[in-house]
């Protein structure tokens, strides 16, 4: 049995992450007709710009980049796969009865005796970042959002506010709940605020579209706000 190591996160390892609490998710069914209510908006709207005689928008060009830049991309993956494939052997080679402190402590001297190679890798992704950042292109300036549209963006935000506190008080008191508990409790939040749920998806709709309809050009669109 291989035990491999999928990703290079030299940085953070084997960090103990718990599954345990219960997420609460839109139903499907609710989700479904969102997207659909939004697909016939958007179109309703792109109809409305034709008839104006504006384009179909376009996104902004991603900057092209240089022969050198990469190279110099095609190294770090080089190097990344490399790192990899090494340390995947590493850990191999303890077998699979190995427990998780004989992988982490593999790990940490597989660290130790690659340290230039690993600051090395850093370094070139840095200066990739830095790089295709100077040469990204400048976002079209935001048009203003005129009062009225202000005051309804604000609700929303809101709206969407007390949600997550709602949300946020639901999942701690779930910490300590009984797995019963938890069901009845997780039900009693979903009916609570299914009406609000909706009545956020909705106005959140309406919001874009009106905005999509103010600031939409040939350069601009809402992605980009």
């Amino acid at each position: 049995m291989k035990i491999t190591i999928t990703t290079i996160a030299l940085s953070v390892l084997l960090s103990g992450v718990s599954f345990s609490q219960e997420i609460v998710r839109p139903r499907l069914a609710e989700r479904e007709t969102t997207k659909k209510q939004a697909v016939v908006k958007i179109g309703l709207i792109k109809r409305g710009l034709e008839r104006k005689g504006i384009n179909r928008p376009r996104r902004v060009q991603k900057p092209e980049i240089s022969d050198e830049l990469q190279a110099q991309k095609d190294a770090v993956t080089d190097l990344q796969k490399a790192l990899q494939a090494e340390i995947n052997e590493k850990v191999n080679e303890l077998g699979k009865d190995a427990t998780r402190e004989d992988i982490k402590a593999t790990v940490e001297s597989f660290k130790e005796n690659n340290q230039d190679r690993i600051e090395e890798l850093r370094e070139d992704q840095a200066s990739i970042r830095e790089e295709l950042e100077a040469n990204r292109p400048e976002k079209p300036v935001r048009p203003e959002l005129n009062d009225k549209l202000k005051a309804k963006v604000d609700a929303l935000q809101t709206k969407r506010g007390e949600m997550r506190d709602a949300h946020k008080a639901l999942r701690e008191n779930l910490k300590e709940a009984s797995k019963e508990d938890r069901k009845e409790m997780i039900t009693a939040y979903r009916e609570e605020n299914k009406a609000k749920h909706q009545e956020i998806k909705t106005q959140a709709q309406e919001v874009k579209a009106e905005i999509r309809s103010l600031v939409e050009t040939e350069t601009t669109r809402t992605s980009d706000l």
